[in-house]
């Protein structure tokens, strides 16, 4: 590769990188898990970065691909099995995160496609008609989500906070 073409590539990285990584991290719900994520994503990219024409397509394809890759990186026996024991670990090793509060847990705890339109809707600023197109959905079936998304989210918080 040319100097050219690894200056766009690490440019892409700097720029891409933080949401790829949270993106991953809200499916994949640790951090070893979201690092791999994110460099499998990247790893593609630099396959297939002269393909993405702008912008809105290059962010577009940065979220299929790391849906795509967090949920192959679930599919596989190998991960299945070292799960439980990162997850024993995870519970008793404390790990602060800047937004580790009682409503990112909650969202975390919530099953992939309500988890997934939640954080692109409140957390990265997505229109519901955005989310559609990235996920490949109607605009009704994001509405719906989110309406669960957050009927269960209210469910999981009730205890945590009062209404008045």
């Amino acid at each position: 590769m040319g100097d050219q073409s690894d200056t766009f590539i690490e440019s892409s990285l700097q720029a891409y990188a933080p949401f790829v990584y949270r993106l991953a991290w809200t499916h994949s719900k640790n951090h070893a898990d979201a690092e791999d994520i994110l460099q499998e994503v990247f790893l593609r990219y630099v396959k297939h970065a002269w393909k993405l024409q702008d912008e809105e397509h290059r962010k577009a394809w940065f979220i299929r691909t790391t849906i795509n890759c967090s949920r192959n990186l679930f599919r596989s026996p190998w991960s299945r099995m070292r799960r439980a024991s990162l997850e024993a670990l995870e519970a008793h090793t404390k790990i602060i995160d800047s937004g580790g509060t009682e409503v990112l847990e909650a969202v975390k705890a919530l099953p992939h496609k309500y988890r997934t339109v939640i954080y692109l809707f409140y957390f990265e600023d997505f229109s519901i008609r955005a989310i559609a197109k990235l996920l490949s959905l109607k605009e009704s079936t994001v509405k719906s989500q989110l309406l669960r998304a957050r009927q269960k989210l209210k469910e999981q918080l009730k205890g945590d906070f009062d209404d008045g």
